[in-house]
């Protein structure tokens, strides 16, 4: 990537990253009126790269919540600090606490993404005469909407059934608004993608009509300045939402696992079951990190305080994806807690400061297929396509089963270790299929809570004077 672009991304998150709280008005924001007025195309590139910016910061940080303290929820890694407890305490120890970074963490840095969306939303009603064609503003719309859409969700994957705040379009309303549901939060999340994709296909066989572009929108494969390939990475979140809301335990939707299989293969670009070319699992979009300097920004698992969890499910044989985890150089041991084994990204080193990690790509796409056809009955094509996966790693291909909990269990093995330290997959499919417990795990601590969900952080507690029961009419 070129400097100027970063630079350019540092600049615009000094002005987005301030905010901490739907309750509290987003000063710090980019707001439309402050880029002069009229939209055009130097004030559409400061709102895009800010849009792309705020996105990329929920994975920004040592120690990040988004996704490192959901990992530890998951128990896949942990992060043994001697100077900080609450990276244990407050996962497998205790309840965490809503006024810390570990118990609210994962909240802030969504909202600002959402700020920077609907400020780009509303940037578009006043464009500059001339400057935009109809089919760029769409494209423009359908961008935005997307990336509001996933910032939603994700604030899901870390609260699920404890509800999420509704960020209001008006920066200069203070008023906090409800918690939302969990359903009601998927629905609206859902339209929101397919309103995107009604403005990306409108757009057209087009460009996004501003220059700068971090890699990781192009150098993974894929494209993704493109609009109709920007239309396949909407349509491979939807799949991924569609699934869920289908699994949910409190309002499940089975009908929507055909719905998902088919927006999937639609990402997929039309691949049938089993015939993704493994050459294309690495193609998506990825966030792009920076080691050190005044535009650091580095990867959140390069960390030498994460090891793996000792009571990880061993590799099994040949299974190449073993590389991803190597021993520590020194045992770690906090809490009765020791750690020998660590990701191979954790490892210290400019390359893994620097390391790229996928934001969704075709292998995520191709093992979220593989669940929504398990779970619409269609266990053959579900192991093709997971079997694509299982045997590319060097392993000998499953003998299909049609019990449920087989295939959920065989699926669940090969999409720990595809997608092992590149987000928050693994707690959101434990908790999908009720495994983050006692019968799937034994405890770590002897106190060990078993948490599968953050709470509302302590500011939009405070803000609604404790009311923070989810609306769900």
């Amino acid at each position: 990537m070129k400097k100027y672009i970063f630079a350019l991304l540092t600049g615009v998150m000094v002005t987005v990253s301030c905010r901490d709280s739907t309750a509290v008005k987003p000063k710090d924001a980019p707001e439309a009126e402050a880029l002069a007025g009229e939209l055009t195309k130097g004030s559409l590139q400061t709102l895009a790269i800010a849009q792309l910016a705020a996105d990329r910061q929920t994975f920004v940080g040592t120690g990040s919540a988004y996704p490192i303290l959901a990992n530890i929820y998951s128990r896949d890694i942990y992060r043994l600090d001697p100077s900080e407890p609450r990276y244990l305490n407050e996962t497998i120890v205790g309840a965490p606490d809503r006024g810390s970074f570990a118990g609210g963490g994962g909240w802030a840095g969504q909202y600002v993404t959402i700020r920077t969306s609907n400020t780009l939303l509303t940037a578009l009603a006043n464009p500059r005469p001339g400057v935009f064609s109809a089919a760029e503003l769409s494209a423009i719309r359908g961008f935005a909407q997307t990336y509001k859409a996933i910032a939603y969700y994700r604030l899901v994957e870390m609260r699920d059934t404890i509800g999420v705040a509704l960020q209001g379009d008006d920066p200069t309303n203070i008023v906090p608004l409800d918690i939302i549901c969990k359903k009601n939060m998927n629905n609206y999340v859902a339209a929101l993608l397919d309103s995107a994709n009604t403005n990306l296909v409108a757009a057209g066989n087009i460009t996004f009509p501003w220059s700068a572009f971090p890699t990781g929108m192009f150098a993974f494969g894929r494209n993704y300045r493109s609009v109709p390939n920007f239309i396949l990475f909407n349509r491979g979140w939807k799949g991924k939402v569609d699934f869920y809301r289908g699994l949910d335990h409190q309002a499940p939707q089975p009908a929507l696992f055909t719905t998902a299989i088919a927006e999937l293969t639609q990402a997929l670009g039309g691949a049938a079951a089993g015939a993704v070319p493994t050459a294309n699992f690495t193609f998506g979009m990825y966030y792009v990190f920076v080691p050190a300097g005044t535009e650091a920004a580095p990867n959140p698992y390069s960390d030498t305080r994460i090891g793996i969890n000792p009571a990880l499910d061993s590799v099994r044989p040949g299974d190449t994806r073993a590389s991803k985890i190597v021993n520590r150089s020194t045992a770690a041991t906090i809490q009765g807690i020791t750690l020998t084994k660590t990701l191979l990204r954790s490892v210290p080193s400019a390359a893994n400061q620097s390391a790229p990690i996928p934001v969704l790509r075709d292998e995520e796409l191709v093992l979220l297929r593989a669940q929504a056809e398990f779970e619409a009955g269609q266990f053959a094509n579900g192991y093709l396509d997971l079997n694509s996966v299982h045997t590319f790693y060097g392993n000998a291909a499953y003998v299909p089963s049609v019990l449920i909990e087989q295939a959920r269990s065989d699926l669940l093995y090969d999409k720990r270790y595809s997608l092992l330290g590149e987000g928050v997959q693994r707690l959101v499919d434990l908790r999908a299929y009720s495994r983050l417990n006692a019968a799937n795990y034994p405890k770590q601590t002897a106190t060990d809570a078993y948490n599968t969900a953050f709470p509302i952080p302590k500011a939009e507690f405070d803000a609604r004077n404790g009311n923070i029961t989810p609306v769900c009419n």
